[in-house]
């Protein structure tokens, strides 16, 4: 293959498209929403705690993908993992793993290049270089990878829980703008998706929680925007924007905070008025998930 064909589509904002996008339809739908924690119909999400609540920004952390794993903190995927587990989900497939792994090799590839491995089993080298080419075409993601930190860290305590928690963003760009303040910071999510067109991946962001991600990771280093960016795995090797609107932040800012009081003993009924609390903490238990707050000595 030669290149990358360019397919990418304009920034765009859900759920109501702002009137520079190339596509026209005044009434087209909006990806469905609905918060996917659906342990019981009575699942309470209460007003959420306001964004960029009063603590401190943590520092940016440059640590090694292990020391970051290491970290005694709750990340945005032992979220997920909860979630799914009181759901009733499966553990991963291996076809998740081998998707997963992509990811990870497309994610080193494209932030850490002098890092990326090449002839590793199951992964074809060609093409993650096509995928990242597809990135590095367009100017805008050209200039935010130069611009930006990848691959930072932090830590940092929840304010409606007191969990101590942890991120690891994918590349942190900060306001390029001389005016704005120099603490300014857009966030960036790499997204590697089958999705053929704008539409499908805009409507992924809702089914797979990345509302939940963006908040988590915005209200932490008190952000001002995050951006989605879908990655295709297939011809064209195109790239779609999503600019996470205040209303999808408010969305995922719920789910957070919901599963954050799962891990608190004795605030399970704050979300679930009928669950048996037992339950949840022989869950969280098996989960490994251990939070540091007031009351954990009680699992």
């Amino acid at each position: 293959m030669a290149g990358a064909t360019a397919c990418k589509e304009p920034t765009r904002r859900l759920p109501v498209p702002p009137p520079r996008l190339r596509i026209r339809e005044k009434n087209r739908p909006v990806p469905d929403q609905t918060p996917t924690l659906t342990v019981m119909s009575a699942m309470s999400f209460s007003t959420p705690t306001p964004p960029h609540a009063r603590a401190a920004r943590p520092d940016l952390l440059d640590l090694s993908y292990d020391d970051y794993r290491a970290l005694p903190a709750i990340a945005n995927s032992d979220l997920g993992k909860l979630r799914d587990a009181l759901n009733g989900r499966l553990p991963r497939s291996a076809a998740n793993t081998a998707a997963l792994s992509l990811g990870t090799a497309f994610h080193t590839a494209l932030l850490e290049p002098d890092a990326y491995v090449p002839g590793l089993p199951g992964i074809n080298d060609s093409l993650i270089w096509w995928m990242v080419e597809g990135v590095r075409h367009d100017a805008t993601m050209r200039d935010y990878l130069t611009r930006g930190r990848p691959e930072v860290s932090a830590m940092f305590t929840a304010p409606s829980t007191g969990t101590l928690c942890k991120l690891r963003a994918d590349l942190v760009v900060p306001a390029a703008d001389p005016a704005q303040p120099e603490a300014s910071y857009t966030i960036i999510d790499f997204k590697t998706t089958m999705a053929p067109d704008w539409h499908q991946f805009a409507a992924q962001c809702a089914a797979f929680d990345y509302d939940r991600q963006a908040a988590f990771y915005l209200d932490a280093l008190h952000a001002d925007r995050f951006l989605l960016v879908g990655v295709q795995k297939a011809e064209p090797f195109g790239i779609f924007l999503v600019e996470v609107t205040p209303e999808m932040l408010a969305q995922g800012r719920a789910k957070y905070e919901a599963l954050l009081k799962l891990l608190v003993p004795g605030r399970e009924t704050e979300v679930l008025p009928f669950v048996d609390a037992d339950a949840v903490r022989a869950t969280v238990q098996a989960l490994g998930l251990r939070p540091d707050v007031a009351g954990a000595e009680d699992f």
